[in-house]
């Protein structure tokens, strides 16, 4: 019995030796995995965010294996430091100190944004309020704020004071320091509220939920001032809503492992368990933290503003010598704490070592039961234990592999050249770890990340092999799936524009070595937004599922078919011939075929719907163009097919890249012209019959420094299209109230009116009426002698908004035109609406009306109807004698044309 009991003994005594062994080697392998340092800020004591953090980061870990977090958890100015010094290599900070950060140390953008959780409800955003007791009815609104004593946590705070500032700022309040009463925290504000310190308190959002919820606060004690009705968001609000925390990492990270350890916290379930404990509903994508970066330079708050610093530097500068005493003095304080530390440490250690002797062999026995799957094996590699996560993982239990080897669990996907590198790098370095795919019991195949170590004795003799691996299935999905939002389209599962990108950047490679041609095939649906505008989103979306089914049947195996966004699609196509008209048929011929395939009706819903689609394509074989110069030219002829009709193919032409680079200098110039003040005002006049002198119309013109006049046929549309219109309308009705300011001066011109032409994009604007009216009193002029020029495409959009803003300028005299009468969609439901003053005929008509019976009879009707209607009459374009005999029979009332002057300026 003792010969039993001495001879189990010594068995188990052997096999706990070769745990330690095991840990001890494992260690040395987990040393040699990188750990990054994870910093949290915290406002609270740092236990309990410790204690909220430290499962998520163990959770974490698991998930790992070419990396591993350490948990650290700072205040805001301890992780200032450790940021600086490069003690931390990713932070979870508020928004604020991000930003903070970013500017002054160099952080990466957000890996990834927080999402909290309150009443079972996530949310990824936070705000102000603005609180003020219910028993104050003379604080009612932000105007009672003004000189009111305010207690806030502090004046730097984001979510305790900036947001306020900000928004009490946008309603017209100034706060000013000394009404701000500094509490240090959240629930002091609340408690100075309360206690009449202050009338009113600055705080975030969740904290009067929380107090009332703790029972600090009565339900109904407090009143939200500016209180804002946010969808989805919970919480008393009284400001806008800002992003929640980012994850960031610092610019040393290595980008493979800030990709691993996003995708980990990206990975994690949302109600999790980890999370739940820290009342945390998840990680999200992150969102956009520009308009925090906006706030605080509006608000002047570091880094965007310099005072501090100079300050300082002025500090510095003044008492140069106490300073420097100071310093030596700290230092030299370091240096004997840092003494004294030291060989309290050496103490310290010296009776820990003692301990962990003792502790080792308990260490180990709790470290065999992991939740990664372990395998003993003596040196034959016969199984002789297994821990409770093998079982889980393979379905094995340890009496089914006792005795077996660990090929049991070969999945046959590696081949034996695979095994047959392995064993010899474990027997020559002692170790191996790498991707393996096994089999369950069930005959499931799962992959592992798994490591091999050999346990050798003291006369360095292998006695066992240990076997750790986990199951990493979930970890692949995780990896598959944000792969798959890099590079791919979700709602057609098409190649996004980054993954065709990188085809086309190998195709001009393959290309030049082979000599082959290439074709680039941009697709835009003609009138795509139509279908979304009557039918729906759902609709639209359905139908661009269908096309990206249909492109992908019409192409070869080998091409790539793309939807960078909308209703476009970008095809790629490879290997096409070496000859560049053999080739540029066969891309013709997939184009035609695409075509065919886009104009067979689609059945949405039980409707059907037909529509065309428009194909730019550009050849190429080598050359320096990069794949975005590429894909801008089969964008452009892409255009050209729209241009000519639509549901065509084109190809592109160099012509088109010169026509969009003169466009774009012609843009250049023109904003170059409105800094520099180089337009002119032409004058052409209006006369009556009589041939009396009666106004004039005021024509911009823009003598271009360099290439003379350019026609105003030309540089308006670009005006109009980018929207320097605007500036350039407001120009030219400046230079009209100054010229009719100088015709009320002379007697001889005080009766001649002035008409100016005002585009859609300027009578849109929300302060059109009152800049008018501005002018119009700064000049001090008759509002009546101004006339102001619209035209019919004006009155096709927003009807209700373009009679409002006439009448509204009618009141004050001023008077209105219908410019190119008879050109649009004429019609009298608008023209009996409108106060207008004046039709005036299109030059179009009177140019041809002697020679043309139907622009005889359009020039007839026109003058009729504005005799109907009471309207004056004006023709333009008059050239001829002739031409003013019949106007004048048909009741027209003024003429203006080169018959009686060019366009030119005054004399």
């Amino acid at each position: 019995m003792i010969k039993c009991l001495k001879k189990h003994t010594a068995l188990a005594t052997c096999l706990l030796l070769s745990l330690v062994i095991s840990t001890q080697t494992q260690g040395a392998n987990n040393q040699a995995t990188p750990q990054l340092v994870l910093g949290v800020q915290t406002f609270q004591d740092k236990s309990k965010t410790l204690n909220e953090w430290t499962p998520i980061v163990a959770h974490l870990n698991q998930q790992l294996h070419s990396v591993q977090l350490d948990l650290q958890v700072y205040f805001l100015d301890e992780l200032n430091t450790a940021v600086r010094d490069k003690k931390v290599d990713l932070i979870f900070s508020n928004p604020q100190a991000y930003i903070n950060l970013a500017v002054t140390q160099g952080l990466s953008s957000p890996l990834a944004s927080l999402m909290t959780l309150v009443d079972h409800q996530p949310i990824r955003v936070f705000g102000g309020v603005i609180a003020t007791r219910s028993d104050y009815d003379h604080i009612n609104d932000y105007k009672d704020i003004r000189r009111r004593i305010i207690a806030a946590p502090s004046i730097d705070g984001f979510g305790g004071y900036l947001m306020q500032k900000r928004e009490l700022q946008n309603h017209g309040i100034q706060i000013y320091p000394f009404q701000v009463l500094t509490t240090g925290s959240q629930d002091l504000a609340i408690s100075a509220l309360l206690d009449g310190q202050a009338e009113i308190a600055f705080v975030r959002t969740g904290v009067l939920e929380s107090l009332t919820k703790d029972g600090r606060i009565q339900k109904g004690q407090i009143k939200v001032l500016g209180q804002k009705d946010a969808p989805n968001f919970p919480l008393a609000l009284s400001t806008q809503l800002y992003p929640e925390w980012p994850l960031s990492a610092l610019d040393h990270v290595d980008m493979f492992h800030a990709s691993e350890i996003t995708g980990a916290f990206l990975g994690i379930p949302y109600g999790h368990p980890v999370l739940e404990a820290a009342n945390l509903y998840g990680f999200s994508i992150p969102t956009d933290y520009e308009q925090i970066r906006q706030l605080m330079m509006e608000l002047n708050v570091p880094p965007y503003e310099k005072t501090n610093t100079i300050l300082l530097n002025s500090f510095i500068n003044q008492h140069r010598m106490a300073v420097h005493v100071g310093l030596v003095a700290m230092v030299l304080f370091i240096i004997m704490l840092g003494v004294i530390l030291f060989f309290n440490y050496r103490l310290k250690r010296s009776n820990e070592q003692l301990i962990e002797r003792d502790e080792d062999l308990r260490i180990a026995a709790v470290a065999f039961e992991t939740q990664k799957a372990v395998v003993i094996t003596d040196k034959f590699e016969q199984i002789i234990r297994v821990n409770y996560a093998f079982s889980e993982i393979t379905g094995f239990s340890n009496d089914e592999v006792m005795g077996q080897t660990p090929g049991i669990l070969r999945s046959r996907k590696h081949n034996q050249n695979f095994y047959a590198k392995i064993w010899p790098k474990i027997l020559a370095d002692g170790s191996w770890q790498g991707e393996i795919c096994n089999r369950r019991k069930n005959g499931e195949l799962y992959p592992t990340f798994q490591v091999i170590n050999a346990i050798k004795n003291d006369q360095n003799e292998i006695t066992h092999f240990l076997f750790a691996f986990n199951d990493i299935s979930e970890q692949k999905r995780n990896e598959r799936n944000i792969y798959e939002m890099a590079f791919y389209d979700p709602l057609t599962g098409l190649a996004n524009r980054r993954l065709l990108e990188n085809h086309i950047t190998k195709a001009l490679a393959a290309a030049e070595r082979h000599h082959h041609y290439c074709a680039l095939m941009f697709i835009d649906l003609d009138h795509f937004k139509n279908l979304n505008d009557s039918l729906g989103h759902n609709f639209g979306d359905e139908l661009l599922k269908r096309v990206a089914a249909r492109l992908e049947r019409c192409v070869r195996k080998e091409d790539i078919v793309a939807r960078p966004g909308g209703d476009e699609f970008i095809i790629l196509m490879e290997n096409l011939s070496t000859d560049e008209s053999e080739a540029a048929n066969q891309a013709l011929a997939i184009a035609n075929k695409i075509i065919e395939q886009c104009n067979r009706a689609y059945t949405l819903s039980g409707n059907r719907y037909t529509i065309t689609a428009s194909l730019g394509i550009h050849l190429f074989s080598s050359g320096d163009h990069t794949s975005i110069e590429l894909m801008k030219r089969s964008d452009l002829a892409m255009y050209q097919a729209k241009e000519q009709g639509r549901n065509s193919v084109r190809f592109f032409d160099p012509d088109m890249e010169k026509k969009v680079e003169n466009r774009s200098q012609l843009e250049h110039d023109l904003r170059q012209a409105i800094d520099n003040r180089e337009f002119l005002l032409f004058y052409q006049k209006k006369v009556n019959a009589q041939e009396e002198l009666q106004g004039y119309e005021a024509l911009i013109r823009w003598p271009h420094p360099e290439k003379n006049m350019i026609s105003p046929a030309d540089f308006i549309p670009v005006a109009e299209e980018t929207g320097l219109i605007i500036p350039i309308g407001d120009w030219v009705l400046e230079q009209a109230c100054q010229t009719l300011q100088q015709f009320q001066q002379n007697k001889d011109t005080q009766h001649l009116n002035l008409s100016v032409n005002v585009s859609v994009k300027q009578f849109r604007q929300a302060d059109f009426v009152p800049k008018i009216i501005a002018k119009i009193n700064h000049y001090n002029i008759d509002s009546s002698k101004l006339e102001l020029e619209i035209t019919e495409s004006m009155l096709m959009d927003n009807l209700e908004d373009t009679v409002t803003k006439m009448k509204e300028l009618k009141t004050i005299g001023l008077a209105f035109s219908l410019d190119d009468f008879g050109t649009g969609y004429s019609s009298l439901s608008y023209l009996k609406n409108l106060p207008l003053s004046t039709l005036k005929v299109d030059k179009s008509f009177v140019r041809d009306m002697l020679i043309d019976k139907e622009d005889a009879a359009i020039v007839e009707t026109i003058i009729a109807l504005a005799k109907t209607l009471k309207l004056q009459v004006i023709a333009e374009g008059v050239e001829q004698i002739e031409q003013v005999d019949t106007l004048k029979k048909l009741g027209c009332d003024l003429f203006q044309g080169f018959l009686y002057s060019k366009p030119q300026p005054l004399e």
